[in-house]
């Protein structure tokens, strides 16, 4: 009887210490009710889900339970239950999980501000919906700290480039979902190729100085990375339109399917962009489209990837003399060519209507992530990219020995071909790329840290020739399928990687990375020179940092990088200039041929050390950044720009950039907060010559010492600044900008001086781009108008409010001019 008694006294104890947990789940963007949320007490096989409404109960075994909030579409939430019960809670918020397929990418390279010892910022997915209309993604990203951008066209359409610490994008990494997206053979980062892509994304990193080696391709000026993760867990539909100056119209419609059998998702995008430019014949017709679907199983998550979209622009690539920047008229020319003196242009060739652009690039991903356990993770990223278009530009000035139309060609031609020329003749271009690899990963969570290792192969290879598309008199036997260049090129990519987080103490941590990068270009197939060369390149890119925790608030990191990497093929041979007398740039054999093993431009080396803190309340984040960066062999722009306008380079021996950044960002209160960060700097020649053309002299050559000068193209001052006001449905952002003064080439202010000692040394004395101020704004209003519309939204924004006339670069004697005041309306609404 004792033992019935006893029993039943415990029963009795054990079910009044019984207890429930119930309440509302909700997700952080909008704090919408979460139905399906799986609701359970880890290790303790009691659970439940919540309701059509969000809510839920759940009875505990005890206050020492850990309740699991789980829902494929967040991000996982662990509590202890005697946390719940004793703050009263009775709303669970959950974030979103807008990464399916990336984790190990996202926690390998994507910083913690006051953790990891890297100099970083980040964009999430509520931040562009606040603010992209048009944007590319460089001018979208310029308000970042030492970041510039610049468009050929002046408006922002077409072809943009970014610099981060006045680094060019060729020297900065760029990567989509984790997939380098640097051309391999050129290193450049054609954002044409993925227009209206922010509309399709979820997170932007950007980080500045060394890249991870996480994210592929070595990197000097910093690297960006973009995942595209446009996945919802309700279904959504959502028209955009807008009209601005120029002519500028976009359209679209963006398409989510929500969760489907708590399993799969959907996501459609089709958009197109056009625009007649600010400057003349700066025409685009960019269509976009853009196809997302993923796979939810308990330990696998698959993700398929298609998008890209065919683009046609009128093309624009050269900039003008530095006195056309003040001329409301002529900086909106667009010349393929021309000459000036102090204030005039003595011979211009203006561009014509039939240099066109064509291109398409479609991108294919297949991103799978494997839960071995709860401390291993495999990632996957298969890919394949394939490129075709062409470009058609004026060649009137070619004669017939330029395109080869020679008698040791086979051609009947009884005159001198230096001097003969076709009218009105208009050059092909074309280019056929070919880009596949796998990219894999693996992370391992031990008692101190994280572990990530893995690899990238990447195999490249490409067909480019010319012919003439069309030309007045063409000699017989000179059909469109008459190449007068063809070449074919090859770049195989290796690297693997370690990257490890270790936490020493709660206050210190230490990050460790190690990078082994082989690459291989390969250049063969020319036809009539025959020229066929392979070159190999090993890269070790260590770093190390460590990150001091002093307080809460209060952080500090010190970090050491060192990167190598090579030139663009282009450098070390452009068989597409063969014919105009473009050499491979290899050391010469005493039988005039040339020795493929040893290249005259070298790859550059760098050592970088960071030194910076971090300070963080809920109101105020202050970020300060000490930076130096040596190089050995820099590869430096030299002042002139290619046929195509692109910047013509080569190696310095030594080079110093050095620098300070600070930033603020101040939350006033509800409605008001308050962004801005500043950049000093210096970028100097300690060591370097070159050597120039002498008409004088009897060697033909004369030497100039370029040490102590600045480097062309990186500015000393640089500010941004952005106000941005919230109350209810309406949004309002003041943008500023200032750049300061810089030069566009690497003689400072010796230039004078250099074309005196040397006759013919440079056409033009003025290099000095001038310091500019702008200054943007953005409003919109958000509402709903239940039930038809779920979101509209409405904005309006204007560029260069005080219409300032400046040039946004400059390279050698050709100044880029930013479009004067603009503006752009728009309207989307949700269903």
């Amino acid at each position: 009887m004792r033992y019935l008694i006893l029993f039943l006294l415990l029963s009795i104890t054990a079910w009044a210490q019984s207890e429930n947990i119930s309440g509302l789940v909700v997700n952080n963007a909008e704090g919408r009710a979460i139905p399906g949320v799986n609701i359970y007490i880890k290790g303790g096989g009691k659970g439940t889900v919540s309701g059509k409404d969000g809510t839920f109960s759940l009875e505990i075994n005890s206050k020492k339970d850990i309740i699991v909030f789980s829902h494929v579409a967040y991000k996982k939430l662990e509590l202890e239950a005697v946390e719940i019960i004793n703050s009263g809670w009775e709303k669970f918020i959950l974030d979103t999980k807008i990464f399916p397929g990336q984790t190990v990418l996202i926690e390998g390279a994507v910083g913690e501000k006051g953790v990891t010892p890297l100099t970083f910022s980040k964009i999430e997915r509520k931040d562009i919906e606040t603010a992209y209309t048009t944007q590319d993604i460089p001018e979208y990203l310029s308000y970042l700290p030492s970041t510039t951008f610049y468009s050929e066209g002046g408006a922002g359409y077409g072809y943009n480039y970014i610099s981060i610490r006045g680094f060019g994008q060729r020297r900065i990494s760029v990567s989509i979902n984790g997939i380098p997206q640097n051309e391999p053979e050129d290193h450049n980062v054609y954002w044409l190729d993925f227009p209206d892509l922010l509309e399709s994304t979820g997170f932007i990193q950007v980080q500045r100085g060394a890249g991870s080696g996480i994210t592929g391709y070595p990197s000097i000026g910093g690297s960006i990375n973009i995942i595209t993760s446009p996945f919802s867990e309700k279904s959504e539909m959502k028209f955009y339109s807008s009209y601005g100056s120029y002519n500028t119209r976009k359209y679209g419609v963006a398409l989510s399917s929500g969760l489907i059998d708590n399993k799969y998702s959907v996501y459609f995008k089709l958009s197109q962009l056009l625009s007649s430019g600010y400057r003349e014949g700066n025409w685009i017709d960019f269509k976009s489209y853009h196809l997302s679907a993923v796979r939810y199983d308990d330990k696998l998550t698959t993700q398929l990837n298609i998008y890209g979209g065919p683009v046609a622009d009128g093309l624009v690539y050269n900039g003008l003399p530095k006195f056309a920047i003040n001329d409301r008229e002529l900086r909106k020319k667009n010349y393929s060519w021309w000459s000036a003196d102090d204030n005039n242009i003595t011979y211009a060739a203006e561009r014509r209507p039939e240099e066109i652009e064509n291109f398409s690039q479609p991108h294919f991903e297949i991103l799978n992530e494997y839960t071995l356990n709860d401390n291993v993770t495999l990632n996957s990223a298969l890919f394949l990219v394939l490129g075709e278009g062409f470009f058609d530009y004026d060649g009137s000035w070619g004669s017939y020995s330029y395109f080869r139309i020679t008698p040791e060609n086979g051609f009947n031609i009884n005159e001198d071909p230096t001097t003969l020329y076709m009218g009105e003749a208009l050059i092909r271009a074309k280019v056929e790329n070919k880009q596949w690899g796998w990219i894999p990963r693996i992370s391992y969570k031990h008692g101190e840290g994280k572990l990530i290792v893995g690899g990238e192969f990447r195999f490249h290879n490409s067909v480019h020739w010319g012919s003439i598309n069309y030309a007045q008199s063409i000699p017989a036997g000179v059909g469109k399928d008459y190449r007068y260049y063809y070449y074919e090129g090859k770049k195989d990519i290796v690297n693997v990687f370690a990257n490890e987080t270790y936490n020493i103490n709660s206050r210190l941590n230490i990050l460790a990375e190690i990078q082994l990068a082989w690459h291989r270009y390969a250049s063969g197939n020319e036809k009539y020179l025959d020229n066929e060369f392979s070159i190999d390149n090993l890269f070790f890119n260590p770093r190390l940092g460590l990150n001091y925790k002093f307080s809460d608030n209060f952080s500090s990191y010190l970090s050491y990088a060192m990167v190598s990497r090579e030139p663009r093929l282009k450098t070390y041979y452009d068989a597409a200039e063969s014919s105009g007398g473009a050499v491979p740039q290899f050391v010469k054999k005493g039988d005039g041929s040339y020795d493929f093993d040893d290249p005259l431009v070298k790859p550059e080396k760098m050592n970088a050390i960071e030194l910076g803190c971090t300070y963080r309340t809920n109101q105020l984040e202050l970020t300060s950044n000490l930076f130096y960066m040596h190089f050995t062999d820099e590869i430096v722009k030299n002042g002139q720009l290619d046929r195509f306008g692109q910047p013509v380079t080569g190696n310095m021996d030594n080079t110093v950039h050095m620098g300070l950044e600070l930033s603020a960002n101040y939350h006033l209160n509800d409605y008001i907060d308050i962004i801005a960060n500043g950049t000093y700097s210096r970028n100097y020649i300690s060591d370097g010559k070159i050597y120039v053309s002498d008409a004088n002299s009897a060697t033909l050559t004369s030497e100039i010492d370029l040490t102590d000068n600045e480097i062309g193209g990186f500015p000393e001052l640089m500010f941004n600044g952005i106000v941005q006001m919230q109350y209810k449905g309406v949004t309002g952002r003041f943008y500023l900008k200032y750049v300061g003064d810089y030069y566009s080439d690497n003689y400072g202010d010796k230039i004078d001086e250099y074309n005196q000692q040397v006759q013919g040394f440079t056409d033009y004395n003025d290099n000095k781009v001038d310091s500019w101020f702008l200054m943007n704004f953005f409003a919109s209003y958000e509402f709903d108008i239940n039930p038809v519309f779920r979101k509209i939204k409405t904005f309006i924004q204007v560029n260069n409010i005080f219409d300032t006339l400046y040039a946004s670069t400059a390279i050698g004697k050709e100044f880029f001019p930013g479009a004067e005041r603009n503006f752009l309306a728009g309207i989307s609404l949700g269903l």
